[in-house]
């Protein structure tokens, strides 16, 4: 089963009427009111966090998210600081580090940094692409509205 997609976007057999629908329906769940350029204190993010809230608030653009989607962003900033904390606490103690056993046997491992880096990422990666912040994901956007877009014109073709 494919995802969802928007009524605009939507490239299948819909007769014009559910796409009116759908489209009103859309309208009316997507709320009127942009995230605020500065985070808000519910998202509880760190310093680092807040830094990137606003440059992400500042790049995005203006007509692609709403209030809602605050939250979304809000575990995207979250994620990029504790990435960001991961980094300097690697370049200060290194990848590797030494660790006495119970049995007083030194032994060398990977810093646990590194797994909680590579968690973050990977909830970076999922949400990010919810948001559209890789080029990869905005490409796929623009395929779709593009299509969407030829679609209609299709279909205004055939009524005239």
């Amino acid at each position: 089963m494919s995802r969802a997609k928007p009524a605009s976007l939507c490239t299948g057999k819909i007769s014009k009427e559910e796409k009116e629908k759908r489209t009103q329906l859309e309208e009316e769940m997507k709320g009127d009111s942009r995230p605020p350029k500065t985070a808000p204190s519910f998202l509880c993010l760190d310093a680092e966090g807040e830094k990137f809230y606003r440059m992400m608030i500042r790049n995005l653009p203006e007509h692609l998210l709403n209030y809602l989607d605050v939250f979304s962003l809000g575990i995207c900033c979250d994620a990029l600081s504790k990435m960001e904390q991961c980094k300097r606490i690697l370049q200060q103690e290194g990848l590797l580090v030494e660790y006495t056993n119970k049995a007083g046997a030194s032994n060398i491992t990977e810093h646990k940094a590194i797994n909680i880096y590579q968690k973050y990422v990977g909830i970076f990666n999922t949400y990010g692409s919810k948001l559209g912040l890789s080029p990869a994901d905005r490409a796929k956007i623009v395929s779709l509205s593009h299509k969407a877009t030829e679609a209609d014109e299709f279909e205004q073709l055939l009524n005239s």
